[in-house]
């Protein structure tokens, strides 16, 4: 049965015509000769060597690989047929490809995937002509989707192909409705040459082509009349049935749409928008045209507003090329003409996109001239043929009046500003053209007024006279505030130097300071623009009289602060600059105070030997202020005496009020309000006020006077001086410290950290001296210790820290000398030990630095006594657990060290126990076995001892004859259980 269905399948595949109907008649064989899937493939592929068989009888391979020849057709429909019989039998992915493969290759060694392209080209044919009957047949009703996804079943056609046939056979539906044919012929026009012959020579060839581009640009310049080409009647319902059939987007639709008639509505467009350029129609009437012709065509404004960009810029881009042609001769007249007739085309065409409502296009110069684009109406044109159109027009712009003034009316800028816009030329660019053409004019007026003011006796009629001139001159070339000012700054500076340079002690007089305000005023300058040149000009002259204002003192009196500040407003100088000309001039006076004390504090802290090392100079002998050699309390040498230096660096920043406040935030605050009126009552309210930071704007560390190892050691002598002084500056001291080290450059940080370095060591000594002679610091030791808090700035927190440190460091020597002593410690010791640490809430491992097992060590040394003497026994689990607890062990641990502790005592026992028995001494081993009995107690017995039979029974027999007046028979039963186990 199987042959026959191969000697069937060889005589069908010898037809090289392919139908539709073979795959029915294959389908019912099979069923016929009652086939599964394994007999269908073997069939298949014996057919298909039988087949190839006979066809190399006739023909070659190379005929074979034409695609045109009969047996090749064969070849394709008979792979064609196998791949559909093996999908529709229902094979898996893989059966299906062993089986197919089968076929393939037994045509002649066929690559997998080459034998599908040949399938799918076998099949595309059929369903192009489904879809082609579908078009034809689409009003009759007797078409739908569903029919065509049985056509795409049964011929193997996947989605992706079936998308592009159906987008192709919509667009062929498009062109068919708009009355032309289904394929678009343009641009197959046969090329005018003959394919057999070869042009002669190169020159030949140049000729060829450049007879062809210009054919092509005069092709491209002719608009074709196209109005005639639109939808047939009813063609919008049709297409719309067939994109349904079809299961078409919306999108893919429009798009296919779009391709066949977007040429079209190109054509109309262009016409009417060069005629309402030509002013043969008006912008509406040009726009109702567009407008119909889109509808017409069945094109959405998606489609048409990119295009309509396209086709202003191709409108507008004509004229600006033909101008370009004249400015590139100098031809002024005709540029000029042209570039008028271009901003009129313009304003034409936003005025037919204002017809359209687009939003789009509200931003039409961007949209439609961008330099940048070379698409754009613009973009082909170089800058500097953009910007030689624009000096062009600029020059033709400017008109003389009767007076030979020359003038830049409203109009002409405005016309000036389109073009601007045009051309891609910023309105910068456009300003200093302005600038440039009617810029000696406004500075030759400008510095004519300028040097009839600075000859001085300037009174009210001149400056009017003066100021006319000026006026006159920005009127009549409307120049803006920005022109002005750009020349009369340089003017200005010019005239302040001159008077700067005229000036005996560099401060100008009344007069002089009188003819600048003047000046400012005429050139429209403000004050505050003149600052950097007159800080320039007289900053010396302040910083002068600030240095004569110190005087011997270092300090400004009161009586010389207003004065100061009235030759700071005569000089000109900001209140922010005379603050900065007033700090360095302080700053000058400062650095001297701070190295000389910085010197000092080195030559107190480091040997000649470092000192020279420091400062490269050799210093001999090792000898101080006071000719003895270095000595000191807490780490420093406190015996040269640099306090009054200090202290006279904190004067001078402070009376001259170098601190600065700053407000850093707010808070709230009770106050006191009195009655309103007689027998009423005060009041309290609440009310926000801010909160100041001191800053420091000048520091010994910014201004690099100083080092910050150095400041802090200049610090810490300042601390160390203000805590051990008990004078009457003891006060004044406290109260400047915090100045000091603002002074020096020191954070708040870093002068809590040398405080608590001094703290430390005084929080060591003194808690060291008082827990000497007291188990626990009471309120006095306290309240001394707060007093050194608030003397060394330290905070509460760092102080409660120091003071747990030095606790921990004295608990923890004094651990050491109880364990590690000659003598091993008592119990009653190690309970006060222990009890101690307690108190003062230090744990023996974290805080005392205690071994683990130092600590079961400790535990074990002040039970043992008890156990041994009987004073803790079973019943004494309160007082095991409260020193378990008390040393930080767990209940685990404790109950490890007790059986630890039994076992090893209980095997020492038995040793004295058996040797008594041995010597015959039974009073001697009773005394010892109730002790074994006592320990067993502990443990239930088990202490692991290892008893012969014999000395059990010996133990056993001496304890149970012993007396047991005064015991309970219960206790005494007991007790030999306990025995018992123990003697196992």
């Amino acid at each position: 049965l199987n042959s026959f269905n191969s000697v069937y399948l060889v005589g069908m595949a010898k037809n090289p015509l392919t139908k539709t109907a073979e795959l029915k008649e294959l389908s019912s064989l099979r069923n016929a000769l009652d086939l599964d899937n394994q007999q269908t493939g073997q069939g298949h592929a014996d057919a298909a060597v039988q087949f190839y068989r006979d066809i190399l009888r006739y023909t070659t391979e190379d005929e074979l690989d034409d695609e045109d020849h009969p047996d090749r057709i064969s070849l394709d429909k008979l792979l064609f047929l196998s791949e559909r019989a093996f999908r529709q039998g229902g094979e898996t992915d893989e059966a299906f490809t062993f089986e197919f493969s089968r076929v393939a290759k037994n045509l002649g060694g066929i690559e997998m995937e080459e034998a599908l392209d040949r399938v799918r080209d076998v099949a595309l044919p059929f369903y192009e002509r489904a879809l082609s009957s579908t078009r034809s047949k689409l009003e009759s009703g007797a078409v739908s989707s569903d029919m065509l996804t049985r056509a795409r079943a049964t011929l193997g056609i996947d989605e992706a192909d079936a998308k592009d046939m159906h987008i192709e056979a919509f667009g062929k539906e498009v062109r068919v409705q708009l009355g032309l044919s289904e394929e678009d012929d343009e641009g197959d026009e046969e090329l005018d040459y003959d394919e057999g012959n070869r042009l002669g020579t190169e020159a030949d060839a140049l000729k060829k082509l450049e007879e062809m581009t210009k054919a092509e640009e005069k092709k491209s310049k002719v608009i074709k009349d196209t109005s005639g080409i639109k939808f047939k009647d009813g063609a919008y319902g049709h297409l719309s049935k067939l994109q349904e059939v079809l299961s078409l987007t919306d999108e893919d639709a429009d798009y296919e749409i779009s391709a066949a008639t977007t040429e079209y509505w190109r054509n109309t467009a262009l016409v009417a928008l060069q005629d309402a350029v030509d002013k043969t129609k008006t912008p509406e009437k040009a726009w109702e045209i567009i407008s119909a012709r889109q509808k017409e065509l069945f094109l959405k404004d998606s489609n048409m507003k990119d295009m309509m960009i396209n086709i202003i810029m191709q409108t507008m881009g004509k004229p600006l090329e033909k101008v370009n042609g004249f400015s590139r001769v100098n031809n002024a007249a005709a540029t000029y003409d042209g570039l008028m007739d271009a901003i009129a085309a313009k304003e034409t065409c936003k005025e037919v996109l204002k017809n359209a409502g687009w939003t789009e296009f509200e931003d039409f110069e961007d949209a439609c001239f961008d330099p940048d684009d070379s698409q754009s109406a613009c973009g082909f044109l170089s800058r500097l043929d953009r910007q030689q159109m624009y000096n062009i027009f600029f020059g033709r712009s400017v008109k003389t009046t009767d007076e030979g003034r020359k003038t830049l009316d409203d109009e002409a800028r405005a016309r000036l500003k389109e073009l601007r816009s045009m051309l891609g030329i910023s309105d910068a660019e456009g300003e200093n053209q302005i600038r440039a053409f009617f810029g000696p004019e406004l500075q030759s007026v400008l510095s004519t007024a300028t040097d009839d003011i600075l000859e001085g006796n300037v009174n009210d009629v001149l400056m009017k006279e003066l100021q006319n001139n000026v006026d006159q001159v920005i009127a009549d070339f409307q120049l803006d505030d920005e022109m002005v000012r750009a020349f009369a700054g340089p003017l200005y500076d010019n005239a302040v130097r001159q008077i700067a340079s005229n000036t005996p002690g560099g401060i100008p007089s009344k007069e002089e300071v009188a003819t600048l305000a003047s000046l400012r005023d005429l050139l429209r300058i403000k004050e505050d623009e003149t600052y950097q040149i007159h800080i320039d000009c007289f900053g010396g002259a302040y910083k002068k009289g600030i240095k004569e204002a110190l005087g011997t003192t270092g300090v400004i009196r009161e009586e010389f602060r207003e004065p100061l500040n009235d030759l700071r407003s005569r000089l000109g100088v900001s209140e922010e600059d005379a603050k900065d000309i007033y700090l360095e001039a302080l700053g000058e006076r400062m650095q001297p105070m701070v190295e000389y004390i910085s010197n000092e504090m080195e030559r107190l802290v480091l040997t000649n030997d470092q000192l020279a090392q420091k400062r490269g100079t050799d210093y001999g002998e090792d000898f101080f202020k006071s000719g003895a050699k270095a000595s000191g309390k807490l780490g420093l040498g406190t015996d040269g005496n640099i306090m009054s230096d200090i202290m006279s660096l904190i004067d001078f920043y402070v009376e001259n009020d170098i601190i600065e406040k700053e407000a850093v935030g707010t808070k709230k605050v009770e106050k006191k309000v009195p009655a309103d009126e007689e027998g009423g009552e005060e009041k309290t309210i609440v009310e926000e006020v801010p909160i100041y930071e001191s800053t420091y704007p000048i520091t010994a560390i910014d201004m690099g006077w100083i080092d910050t190892k150095v400041a802090e050691l200049c610090y810490r002598q300042f601390l160390v001086s203000s805590f051990t002084e008990q004078g009457p500056n003891a006060a004044r001291y406290e109260a400047s410290k915090g100045v000091f080290g603002g002074i020096l450059g020191l954070d708040a940080k870093q002068m809590e950290e040398v405080g608590s370095s001094i703290g430390g060591m005084v929080y060591d000594n003194y808690i060291t001296q008082a827990l000497s002679t007291k188990d626990a610091l009471d309120q006095q030791d306290m309240m001394f210790l707060a007093n050194i808090q608030g003397k060394l700035g330290i905070s509460s927190e760092q102080g409660e820290e120091m003071l747990l440190g030095t606790q921990k460091k004295i608990i923890a020597e004094e651990a050491s000398n109880l364990l590690d002593g000659v003598d091993a410690p008592t119990p009653d010791q190690l309970m006060a030990f222990r009890e101690k640490c307690n108190s003062m809430g230090l744990d023996l491992e974290t805080d005392v630095g205690l071994s683990k097992s130092r600590i079961i060590n400790m535990f074990s040394m002040e039970i043992a006594p008890g156990i041994d003497s009987g004073v803790i026994t079973m019943e004494s689990g309160d007082i095991l657990s409260e020193i378990q607890e008390s040393l930080g062990l767990t209940e685990e641990e404790g109950e490890e060290v007790v059986a630890s502790l039994i076992t090893d005592r209980a095997a020492n026992l038995y040793v004295v126990i058996r040797s008594c028995l041995l010597r015959g001494m039974d009073l001697e081993a009773l005394e010892n076995i109730q002790k074994l009995v006592q320990y067993a107690s502990f443990v239930d017995g088990e202490l692991g001892l290892e008893v012969s039979e014999s000395d059990a029974w010996k133990a056993y027999n001496v304890f149970e004859n012993s007396e047991f007046e005064g015991i309970d028979e219960e206790t005494v039963s007991t007790q030999k259980a306990l025995l018992k186990t123990v003697l196992g």
